[in-house]
């Protein structure tokens, strides 16, 4: 005990000499308590802590100012040492006892030096005391910090208040400059829903786009659980048109729910959008163009929105695509194909129109859409150049989706074969190829249905032959009809002789050496 405390003392003097390694070795070799060295620092014990010197004591100096005579660049470097000792101690045995006065001066050092362990020392487990380091951030104007050790005190409700009032600019702090979007984040993955509900208008009103991600990124299996009730959210979201749209695009495109309300929804704000944009400038600027785009991808992809009621909204409009989606939709392939020939004469749309239409369906109805469109560019009311040319690419570039038969009829007889080459030998190859191909399957079918005659003719055996002349095995007497049971060792007899369990029994054993097949 004694060389103890006199490498303490030791410790002290080097202290006193700033010769902090030194100092640092003797500490730790001596076990010091090191609440007799923060006790040095004016106000870094707790006010809760109950910490009295060792008596005698082990050095001279009533505090850091006595010992640096007031010198603040000493001061500075003692307090700098200070960190650096507690920092290493904290997670010792050193600790063992006091960790609440170790992690509270640390944090009370950290805030005075504007040092940036603060934050790490706050989101990572601590012991600091709620009360001193609170009352010790607000003074240094540590606010963001304090929200930190609200809630990890789990006072997120308090940590929410400080942080809104330096958005706000209500306090001052300039620790973090996106620290909307930690609010944001935080609210994210909150499970507190009052907080949530309670700082939902404050974040929308700040950014909708950003601020909708509170429920939008919310995790996975609380979503699933629908913990926040998707309508409250969307009767909310009334006021913020954009982060309403996010909202139902979040419903419907990312987590797939499959309810008509949600899908009309999403279409109807769309296409509100599009025509409000429409009556400000008759030039498609990027926003439409994008959301065209998303109201084309969602009249597509979708099963579940009110077909008719949009159709009624975009009538009188000069949304001819999303009009042909919808006719496409209810089946009205001709009206559809009708619009993209005639009014948008779009001939590419028209033949995407008729492969999109026809996804994962059989040839047959691929075909007749096909057909369809070839005959609205050959419809003998037309005389348009251009529709012809139309008709012969679509022919040429698509010959495997026709049935040339049908097309040779419809064709009009002043075209050329060099005109329609290219589909006549593609139609003479998939004719050719579709020939040899059942010819192929033919001669499998025929092949394996001769393995299965071998098989079968292999099963009979040996033939039975059955006369008046052949007599019963049990009871002597001729068959007088060709009904009969025949044992394995071949023998035969009547089917009144074999159900005789008796006589049964006898025949079989008589029969056991045999091995042949029934």
């Amino acid at each position: 005990v004694m060389y103890k405390r006199i490498l303490q003392q030791a410790g002290f003097i080097q202290f006193a000499q700033l010769q902090f390694f030194e100092a640092k070795e003797l500490f730790r070799s001596g076990q010091l308590d090191v609440r007799e060295l923060i006790s040095l620092y004016p106000f870094l014990l707790p006010t809760s802590s109950s910490f009295i010197r060792c008596h005698p004591p082990l050095h001279e100096y009533a505090d850091l100012n006595q010992l640096t005579q007031g010198d603040q660049e000493k001061m500075t470097k003692c307090k700098r040492f200070l960190m650096s000792y507690l920092n290493e101690v904290r997670s010792t045995e050193v600790a063992n006892g006091y960790k609440e006065d170790i992690d509270t001066a640390l944090l009370k050092l950290y805030a005075e030096a504007n040092h940036e362990s603060l934050l790490d020392l706050l989101v990572s487990e601590n012991f600091c005391l709620l009360t001193d380091s609170a009352a010790w951030l607000e003074k240094h104007k540590k606010y963001f910090a304090l929200g930190l050790l609200y809630h990890y005190n789990g006072q997120d409700a308090a940590a929410l208040q400080l942080w809104v009032k330096i958005v706000d600019g209500d306090i001052q702090d300039a620790t973090r400059s996106d620290l909307y979007e930690y609010i944001v984040d935080f609210l994210t993955f909150c499970s507190d829903q009052d907080l949530v509900w309670k700082y939902s208008e404050w974040v929308l009103q700040k950014n909708e786009e950003v601020g909708i991600q509170i429920f939008t990124k919310r995790p996975l299996e609380e979503q699933e659980k629908n913990n926040i009730n998707p309508d409250d959210i969307i009767s909310c979201l009334n006021k913020y048109p954009k982060a309403r749209v996010k909202y139902l695009e979040h419903l419907v495109l990312e987590r797939k729910i499959e309810k008509e309300k949600y899908h009309t929804h999403l279409a109807v704000l769309y296409l509100e959008a599009i025509l409000q944009l429409k009556s400000v400038t008759t030039d498609n600027c990027t926003e439409t163009t994008e959301l065209l785009f998303k109201l084309r991808s969602l009249l597509q992809k979708s099963d579940l929105y009110r077909i008719h009621f949009i159709l009624d909204k975009i009538q009188g409009t000069d949304l001819h695509m999303e009009s042909a989606i919808l006719y496409g939709k209810l089946e009205e392939h001709e009206k559809a194909l009708h619009i993209l020939v005639h009014e948008l004469k779009d001939f590419r749309a028209a033949e995407e129109y008729c492969i999109w239409n026809s996804e994962n369906r059989d040839v047959q109805y691929r075909r007749r859409l096909f057909h369809m469109l070839l005959s609205v560019y050959l419809n003998p009311g037309t005389s348009d150049c251009a529709l012809v040319m139309a008709a012969v690419d679509l022919l040429n570039n698509h010959a495997a989706e026709f049935d040339a038969a049908l097309v040779l009829q419809v064709v009009p007889e002043s075209w050329s074969v060099q005109l329609l080459s290219p589909f006549l030998a593609g139609a003479v190859r998939q004719s050719i190829h579709t020939k040899r191909m059942t010819q192929t399957a033919l001669g499998l079918a025929q092949a394996e249905n001769l393995i299965y005659k071998h098989e079968k003719v292999k099963q009979r055996g040996t033939p039975i032959l059955l006369s008046d002349k052949k007599i019963c095995q049990v009871c002597q007497n001729p068959f007088c009809e060709p009904v009969f049971v025949r044992y394995p060792n071949g023998g035969m007899v009547h089917t009144h002789c074999a159900a005789n369990k008796h006589l049964n029994s006898n025949m079989t054993h008589h029969s056991s050496s045999s091995s042949n097949q029934t």
